[in-house]
């Protein structure tokens, strides 16, 4: 702190020299402001002012201190002290800065001060004190001294640990070492100048290019960890380095920096840990001997070593077991002790001595002639610390003790004597093995003994016999693993412990080597030392097995009966009841004290007759045992079956004295198993015979009337149009009018006849015994004309009918499947001759369902072989006499069969699925139709194509019908799409979903032979639909039949009122053209106008129309 002051040149006053002359008050207020202690001194060195920062430093008021010295504030010592170092000072009146003194605290412990000051001097420039401040550096010196002892306590232990720190400035390439680092390298501190080359030179040559790598990948990003060697004035030490890199901001190295550490000790410990872990017993104990000797060798890296024994009870002399002299194995030699070293070695466990040995001890004759310089020893000690022997290495060269020497020794030793000890105490086992073999060779009871820590050390032979075990399998093992509960073991001691040392038949299961359980009783009692101590258990174990089986075996069964869900009853020879079970009790209703005494007859229920019975004691009587199902008869009469066993007991005579009966109440598994056999038989759904049953009917009546020449009928039912029902109105509708068709069915059919259920809406009935072809006319008639009251189903009237195909036997087929197959092909008979009838098997129909067979597989491949052709039927408009339409439909000229109906063939694409890709080639057919004659000028038309179901509601549909559209240049308002009414209702939201696709990309929508299926106003209302076709079947008989005309003329207005355009099918009579042209039913189609014909008869009827009427195409 500075303070520029002005003063008045008074010596007379002292006090007042030093005071300015201006206005004190603004002053006083700074310095008591200040951070710092502020004083003035006179000329004596006496406090004549201080500001109040003396009480924070020092504990005073400023009142204590004026008139005092510096020095009466500090210890004696720190006086003295600073008084030398400012005496010279003062004298010469200059100024001191930031002297360090020891201030004494009023409460009496020392502050470090650092005092500053400036002498002043009056305007005679006569000196007249100091000004000046002292600064509290208490806690800054305790820092310092903490860091400085810090910083001392590391370098220590980087000594102790061999540790060293590095340094490396990749930028300016620099490096630095700690003093351990170059301790580490063999040289002083500071001795070279460190850097990369340097510190790679002392690397092992065949570790460099690793220690490169590692360099190199630290720099990269991984860290540097490694083990790897350094060359030391031709010896070898290991390091272990490790580091990690400094990078800027743009990810460049720019320092590296880490430790090393000496690890040479702890990787000759490893060594010889790893020397020893890996040696083998097999080799015996002189073996062991040689690996060990080599080992401390080649650790210490001495020229000699060996192993030694005492010879004798004197200790004073060693027999070498194993020694190593220069690179090899030599013979072995006895070894005088006196003078030599080793005795030391056995007084005071471990001797070092690193040189000079043979001085030392002139009177061992063997090291001088070894020219011995060195000497490390150990003494082998036996675990009660018995000297056995000892292990030494000598060498002619000092060898340098380190903190691992000694340790590495002693591992050495302490393995080395627990070998010997391991293979003296199996040599005394297998001596007393032999002993007790001999003791027990002939004793039935096994003899055990076993230490305080329950492990095995004794056992006689008779464990074979006992355990199937080899005496050597089970020695060293715990005798509780022997014990199916091994708390049984504690258990046993503790009753030893209560029992004054011995008990006697204690019982426990021991396990067999096969997982069986043996039971055994245990003698057992402590034995003992000389002194009484306690050192294990001696057990002689006797086998009770046989006699404890037989007792559980009788619990077991006792047990068993008691708890058997199974009814068990024990009778004498005369059926006379001795014994029942709970469960008899409980299924029979019957009490114990009500059956015993009373005959088994009690349960009999009559329904089995006297043979069944009479057979029954014949067998048991035999000495057999008997096993069926009986029918029996509870206490409160309700009947139950019951599967029965019962076998005679005899005496030891061979004569029966008793009948042991068991059964079990099988009522419910009955039940079930004749539930399982009518599933199995009959339909879940309308509980008709299915096929199975019906074929095994069938094979039965065949066989009959085989045997006395009568007929057979086999009826094939199948409904028509059934599908539609399903589609329509659902599944659970379909299925109610099939159960309802069932009980119809079985009603028309006589008691000994069947019908069943083939599948589907197909029913097979079986006539037995007919006498003509009349009695089954007369069936068939009856189940069609019950076909024609209507079914009620979810409030609804549907109607059905069937096809039915007939044929007998033995006329018509030998075997059940011949009248099945035959059945079923004058069924498709009575379906292609118009639905709704009967029809009976003939050849020809054979030959008929043969040809379709062909015509099956030819037209499997008529596509690809371009069977298929297109014929077009004229669409007109009566008003105008014009065609405005055309409807495309699909012909198949068979190469061998000619013009196919499409009766013949359409429903076999159906069935086959060929419908689909035949579908799409008529539709891309027709539109490349439409183009040619777009394209010769023609009169603009519509083209109708028919659209299947199957393809309607296929997911690429709409996909498909447009990629043919686009193969040609036709407009979609041009194409109209014919679906038929059927497929109109089946899955409404998908048909929805699907027609406004198709109207809103153009096309028109048609709805064909409307009013033969289940739509009704409503529907139709929710549907985009631009035309209704009146199918043909109301057409035809329009003019007779007045129901058909009211259809008609009711589907007209309908249409009309609906703004639909509408076109009539199968116009062939003036009368019909009349009838609809008085409806204002304006577009007609059929062979009034003309017949399906070849594009090329269109074209000519076009162009006649063109010439006639003028009318040609927009384009």
């Amino acid at each position: 702190m500075s303070i520029a002051l002005k003063y008045k040149h008074r010596t007379s006053q002292k006090k007042s020299e030093l005071i300015p002359v201006n206005d004190e008050s603004w002053f006083r207020e700074l310095i008591e402001a200040a951070g710092d202690w502020l004083w003035m001194m006179d000329k004596d060195t006496r406090y004549i002012y201080s500001n109040s920062k003396i009480k924070n430093l020092l504990g005073y008021e400023v009142g204590d201190i004026i008139g005092k010295t510096r020095f009466e504030l500090m210890t004696v010592d720190a006086g003295q002290c600073t008084a030398t170092e400012l005496d010279g000072i003062m004298q010469e009146q200059s100024a001191f800065n930031n002297i360090e003194i020891i201030a004494l605290h009023k409460e009496g412990h020392q502050v470090t001060l650092q005092a500053s000051g400036v002498p002043v001097f009056n305007e005679q420039d006569e000196f007249c004190g100091y000004r000046g401040f002292d600064r509290d550096v208490s806690e800054h010196r305790r820092r310092e001294e903490a860091q400085a002892l810090s910083h001392k306590r590391l370098v220590e232990s980087q000594q102790i640990a061999q540790l060293g720190h590095w340094d490396w400035d990749l930028v300016n390439e620099t490096l630095f070492w700690s003093d351990e680092v170059y301790r580490i390298c063999g040289l002083e501190p500071g001795q070279i100048k460190p850097g990369y080359e340097v510190f790679l030179n002392f690397i092992h040559p065949d570790d460099r290019e690793e220690w490169k790598r590692a360099v190199i990948n630290a720099m990269s990003g991984s860290r540097y960890n490694m083990d790897h060697r350094i060359v030391l004035s031709g010896e070898d030490r290991y390091v272990h380095g490790q580091g990690q890199v400094q990078l800027d901001d743009t990810g460049k190295p720019i320092r590296m920096m880490g430790t090393i550490q000496d690890i040479t000790e702890r990787k000759l410990l490893e060594s010889a840990l790893n020397i020893l872990a890996d040696f083998h017993p097999s080799t015996g104990l002189s073996g062991y001997y040689r690996t060990c000797v080599e080992s401390l060798a080649r650790v210490y890296d001495t020229r000699y070593a060996f192993v030694g024994l005492f010879s004798g009870d004197a200790q004073q002399r060693i027999t070498t077991q194993a020694v190593w002299a220069n690179g090899e194995f030599v013979s072995n030699f006895e070894y005088d002790l006196t003078g030599a070293p080793c005795t030391n070695i056995l007084d005071i466990k471990k001797k070092l001595i690193s040189e000079d040995v043979a001085r030392l001890f002139p009177q061992d004759t063997f090291l001088g002639k070894l020219e011995a310089e060195s000497y490390f020893g150990a003494p082998l000690l036996s675990a009660e610390g018995r000297k056995m022997g000892m292990i030494a290495v000598i060498d002619i060269k000092p060898m340098k003790i380190t903190p691992w020497t000694e340790p590495i020794l002693g591992i050495f030793a302490q393995r080395i004597s627990s070998y010997i000890e391991r293979n003296r105490a199996e040599k005394e086992i297998k001596t007393s093995e032999k002993e007790l073999r001999n003791i027990f060779r002939d004793m039935q009871d096994t003899y055990c003994r076993t230490d305080n820590n329950r492990v095995i050390i004794r056992l006689s032979e008779s464990i074979k016999q006992l355990l199937d075990y080899q005496v050597d399998e089970l020695l060293g093992a715990n005798i509780e693993d022997l014990y199916e509960e091994p708390a049984k073991r504690q258990e046993l001691m503790e009753t030893l412990d209560a029992g004054e040392g011995s008990i006697q038949n204690f019982e426990v299961a021991l396990k067999h080597r096969n997982g069986s359980i043996i039971w055994v009783s245990i003698n057992a009692h402590y034995y003992r030392d000389s002194n009484g101590n306690i050192l294990g258990v001696e057990d002689m174990i006797r086998d009770i097995n046989q006699h404890r089986q037989s007792e559980l075996q009788m619990q077991k069964m006792s047990s068993a009966l008691a708890q058997s869900a199974d009814m068990v009853m024990i009778t004498d020879d005369k059926g006379i009841i001795e014994y029942i079970n709970p469960a008899f009790e409980s299924i029979t209703g019957y009490r114990f004290d009500e059956a015993v005494g009373s005959s088994s007859n009690i349960v009999r229920s009559g329904e089995q007759n006297l043979n069944f019975y009479r057979d029954m004691w014949h067998t048991i009587l035999a000495g057999k045992t008997y096993r069926g199902v009986v029918t029996n008869r509870k206490k409160n009469g309700d009947l139950y079956y019951e599967e029965k066993s019962i076998a005679p007991i005899k005496n030891a005579q061979g004569d029966i004295v008793n009948f042991v009966s068991t059964g079990r109440d099988i009522s419910e598994r009955m039940e079930n198993e004749k539930r399982l056999s009518f599933m199995a038989h009959h339909d879940a759904l309308t509980e008709l015979p299915n096929r199975t049953l019906f074929i095994d009917r069938l094979d039965q009546a065949l066989a009959h009337a085989r045997r006395y020449s009568r007929k057979v009928s086999v009826l094939f039912i199948d409904l028509d149009r059934f599908k539609n029902i399903n589609d329509t109105l659902g599944h659970d509708a379909g299925d109610q009018m099939l159960a309802q068709l069932a009980d119809r069915l079985g009603n028309n059919i006589r008691q000994h006849d069947t019908v069943a259920r083939l599948g589907g809406d197909e029913f097979a009935v079986l006539l037995n015994d007919i006498e003509t072809e009349q009695d089954v006319s007369q069936l068939a008639n009856m189940i069609l004309l019950n076909l024609e009251q209507p079914f009620e189903v979810d409030g609804r009237e549907l109607f059905i009918t069937a096809s039915i195909g007939i044929c007998l036997f033995p006329d018509d087929g030998k075997d059940h499947g011949t009248l099945l197959k035959n059945a079923d092909i004058a069924m498709y008979k009575a379906k292609e001759l118009g639905k709704n009838n009967y029809q009976f098997y003939s050849a020809d129909m054979s030959a008929r369902a043969f040809q379709r067979l062909t015509m099956e597989n030819s037209l499997r491949r008529a596509l690809e072989r371009e069977e298929f052709r297109l014929f077009y039927q004229p669409q007109i408009d009566i008003e105008t006499n014009t065609i405005t339409g055309v409807e495309a439909l699909i012909r198949w000229q068979h190469p061998d069969l000619g013009m196919v109906s499409p009766n013949d063939f359409i429903p076999l694409l159906e069935e086959t699925g060929l419908i689909d890709p035949v579908g799409y080639w008529v539709v891309a057919t027709a539109c490349k139709q439409m183009q040619t004659w777009y394209d010769a000028g023609l009169p603009e038309l519509t083209m109708s194509v028919n659209i299947s179901g199957r393809q309607f509601h296929a997911r690429d549909f709409i996909g498909k019908i447009k990629s043919c559209l686009n193969e040609s240049q036709v407009s979609p308002e041009q194409i109209e799409i014919e679906i038929t009414e059927s497929v109109l209702m089946e899955n409404q939201q998908s048909t929805i979903k699907a027609l406004e696709s198709l109207a809103e990309f153009g096309f028109r929508i048609a709805i064909d032979d409307f009013g033969t299926g289940y739509s009704s106003l409503s529907y139709l209302r929710r549907f985009r639909i631009d035309t209704l076709k009146i199918d043909q079947f109301f057409i035809r008989d329009v003019i007779d039949d007045p129901d058909n005309a009211a259809i008609t003329s009711a589907i007209i207005a309908m249409a009309q009122n609906l703004k639909l355009k509408i076109i009539a099918e199968g116009v062939e009579t003036q009368a019909q053209l009349a009838f609809l042209e008085k409806r204002d039913c304006r577009y007609m189609q059929g062979y009034l106008f003309s017949r399906p014909v070849s594009a090329d008869e269109i074209t000519k009827l076009l162009m006649a129309q063109q010439k006639n009427h003028g009318t040609k195409n927009s384009r």
